[in-house]
């Protein structure tokens, strides 16, 4: 059962972390998401990680397995300004699951790099298909051109130069 104070609030258990532990003052684990995607193959899907990360705080990487994911950095809300778990006893599965030995912070730049391949910006991305996969970087231009080209921009232009006028 939930304890709670005189107004109704959950109160959180006191959880103190040994200054020792590797976890002390860290909390990484819990600033950010990160979702397996599909690698991309297509025109599409490169579009897509294209669009992940014309967005603030979205990064895109590939793991030493090969696995695609694309990152939000967003603090947990659960997470104490003192780096600890408000939820701790409760918390999902998967942060209980979290082993501390497997995380990017104990590796040291001697280890390499905590991934594959990793992108923090469209550029950085496209730079990145045009050197490594040529062919799919033009098929990807030409399907962006083909976009481009089917009229939908006249709608945005006259909706900005209304918003302009004023």
């Amino acid at each position: 059962m939930d304890r709670r104070d005189e107004n109704g609030e959950l109160l959180l258990p006191v959880i103190e972390k040994e200054n020792d532990h590797p976890c002390f003052e860290c909390a990484k684990c819990c600033t950010y998401v990160a979702v397996e995607i599909d690698g991309p193959t297509t025109p599409k899907e490169y579009d897509q990680v294209v669009w992940y990360l014309y967005h603030a705080n979205v990064e895109v990487f590939v793991d030493w397995d090969d696995a695609w994911h694309v990152l939000f950095r967003t603090r947990c809300e659960h997470l104490s300004p003192a780096g600890l778990c408000g939820v701790y006893e409760a918390r999902p599965a998967i942060c209980k699951d979290f082993d501390w030995r497997e995380c990017e912070q104990r590796f040291t730049p001697a280890d390499g790099p905590p991934d594959k391949l990793a992108w923090v910006s469209a550029g950085e991305f496209l730079a990145w298909l045009e050197k490594t996969r040529p062919r799919a970087f033009a098929r990807y231009q030409a399907h962006v051109a083909k976009k481009h080209a089917t009229g939908h921009e006249r709608e945005l232009l006259r909706v900005r130069a209304k918003s302009r006028a004023r």
